[in-house]
């Protein structure tokens, strides 16, 4: 039944990468896709079923992995304009300095107690870099620190990956963290989700709706 799976590593270079990204987008879809008293894992299903596949699978070719990583990094934050520009300008107006203040505050905050812990617990900073990413799962940060590393004189291939290693590790406990975080703080400010949900819904209709 899974002969096809040993044998993908004869096929060509595309096919190959082809096959195994249609694998773990599905395979990792239908595991976020499954909930525990209504939360789940979501599109972050997918990179565990890619850890678990990298673990005990073969990879592709590098360089195809490295040109599906940054088309995919294009296509995220593409697809996030396309569904929050409708009402993005008129949150700006509205809360847009509050919001943005407490973003950059979020930030710093965690870029400056990385180092620390970092040269506390003798982590490489190059590491470090990956697991500020995960723990804030944060993608495109992740590819910034790559090339920013890239850059560096002497940086061997085994220290190149550790900010994507360190990022994996730190990955499903910051997804952890952040759903705990946001039922915590649901439970704190007694939020009725459906109540913002229809405002919300309101609100963009209203923005959408022409002059």
């Amino acid at each position: 039944m899974f002969e096809w799976n040993l044998e993908l590593h004869a096929t060509p270079p595309v096919a190959h990468a082809s096959g195994i990204l249609a694998l773990v987008s599905l395979s990792g879809l239908a595991l976020g896709s499954c909930k525990v008293r209504g939360v789940g894992l979501g599109t972050a299903g997918v990179l565990f079923s890619g850890i678990l596949y990298g673990h005990f699978g073969r990879s592709p070719d590098h360089q195809l992995l490295e040109f599906v990583k940054e088309f995919g990094w294009v296509l995220f934050v593409f697809t996030i304009g396309l569904q929050l520009g409708p009402g993005f300008f008129a949150s700006l107006r509205q809360e847009g300095v509050k919001l943005d203040g407490l973003a950059a505050a979020i930030v710093f905050s965690g870029a400056l107690l990385t180092p620390v812990l970092g040269w506390l617990l003798k982590i490489d900073f190059a590491a470090a870099l990956g697991l500020l990413s995960g723990a804030t799962t944060n993608t495109p940060s992740l590819g910034a620190a790559q090339q920013a590393l890239a850059t560096l004189p002497k940086v061997t291939p085994d220290r190149a990956a550790l900010p994507a290693l360190a990022y994996a590790v730190a990955y499903p406990a910051g997804t952890a963290g952040i759903i705990g975080s946001l039922l915590l703080l649901n439970v704190w400010f007694r939020v009725d989700l459906a109540q913002e949900v229809a405002e919300f819904e309101a609100t963009q209709r209203r923005n959408v709706e022409p002059l």
